[in-house]
């Protein structure tokens, strides 16, 4: 499109669009869910064909639990998904590997105005601390599971939810501050 073009298309839109897309506490937001959804549905349209890779993806998760566990016992086990701590036993499906997680830290780095090589980077590096976070809780509710089981739920289905969006802001804030320039 040629800049004649594009200033055609700008002049085209209401003035009220055009304030409201250069407003970045509209732009933002809005950009995130366009992110969002586009990588959402991408990794919707070839989830049946990553089952596998998936798959050795909640053996990998279960494998690292069970190695951060044995630095500090030996009463830890692991066989495929399954890790267990003393008799309580925790399988690892998709949805305790992070990727939910991976994918709303990238929607917002990408819609964030960076240049891409620090997006890019935010994306490696923020992935990598949201998984290693995410091995921590798991190795957590292993710790409540085992020794106080009655609030296991109350931690699976509560406060980690909670925590796992804290953490997303929080490598997001950091990304910023690191690596974003100003």
């Amino acid at each position: 499109m040629s800049n004649r073009e594009d200033n055609t298309a700008r002049a085209t839109l209401p003035a009220h669009l055009r304030a409201a897309w250069t407003n970045p506490q509209i732009r933002y937001p809005l950009l995130v869910l366009l992110y969002l959804f586009t990588i959402g549905s991408a990794f919707n349209a070839v989830l049946e064909d990553l089952r596998g890779p998936l798959q050795e993806l909640e053996k990998f998760t279960a494998a690292s639990v069970h190695i951060l566990l044995r630095i500090v016992t030996e009463l830890t086990t692991h066989r495929g998904n399954l890790v267990t701590l003393d008799g309580f036993a925790v399988s690892i499906i998709i949805e305790c590997v992070g990727l939910l997680e991976m994918l709303i830290y990238s929607a917002c780095v990408f819609a964030f105005p960076a240049p891409i090589r620090a997006r890019l980077i935010g994306v490696v590096l923020g992935c990598a601390a949201i998984f290693v976070f995410n091995l921590l809780r798991i190795v957590t509710l292993l710790v409540v599971g085992r020794h106080w089981s009655m609030y296991f739920d109350f931690f699976h289905i509560y406060f980690w939810q909670a925590t796992l969006i804290a953490m997303i802001v929080s490598v997001l804030y950091g990304w910023i501050k690191l690596f974003v320039p100003r």
